[in-house]
């Protein structure tokens, strides 16, 4: 996103705004983005200067964590886990995956994007239609947990499942809030 100062600002910003529960030191940050320790420590300088990062000394260790306190937090929550969030992650595993017709987030993380207020989702639920191969589906979720810090749930039903709307799950998936993560061209 042109938004931000560097591509390292915004994957230090999107660790620490989509798991603002956490409270990370240096290293790990470093650690979980792949960034050189050196350049984390000058980016959360000027994030705790700019008040979106909150710092606290614990011993020799210093911990940061997102500002909810800051005046640009929800936006910038919105704005990250819309950029960094499960939606491009989702994405690009799936769309590498033959027979995925259709796939969809729904539930709680479906309801943020849409803009309904909320508590932070702890998971990921995900509907794929379609004749993919449910092993590989679950595999590829499996491999975006640990960028996403959050379990994935996908359920795989076929099209014609999907289109029957048999079941009081599938009726009521359908008429919640679905975002979708992949669309088959008609």
């Amino acid at each position: 996103m042109p938004l931000f100062r560097s591509a390292h600002q915004l994957r230090i910003l999107g660790e620490l705004y989509l798991h603002p529960d956490d409270e990370y030191h240096i290293a790990r940050i470093a650690e979980r983005t792949d960034i050189p320790q050196q350049t984390v420590s000058r980016e959360i300088e000027r994030l705790v200067d700019a008040d979106l990062v909150s710092d606290r000394r614990l011993g020799r260790m210093r911990l940061v964590q997102a500002n909810r306190d800051g005046l640009y937090y929800q936006e910038l929550t919105s704005m990250l886990s819309k950029a960094l969030g499960p939606l491009p992650v989702l994405r690009q595993a799936l769309t590498r995956i033959p027979g995925i017709d259709k796939a969809y987030l729904y539930g709680s993380w479906a309801r943020r994007y849409r803009g309904e207020p909320g508590p932070e989702p702890h998971d990921i639920d995900l509907i794929v239609i379609g004749d993919a191969d449910i092993d590989h589906v679950t595999r590829a979720c499996r491999d975006t947990e640990t960028t996403l810090g959050r379990e994935v749930n996908p359920t795989v039903v076929s099209t014609h499942e999907w289109k029957a709307a048999r079941s009081g799950f599938l009726k009521e998936l359908q008429r919640g809030a679905l975002v979708p993560l992949v669309e088959s061209a008609p």
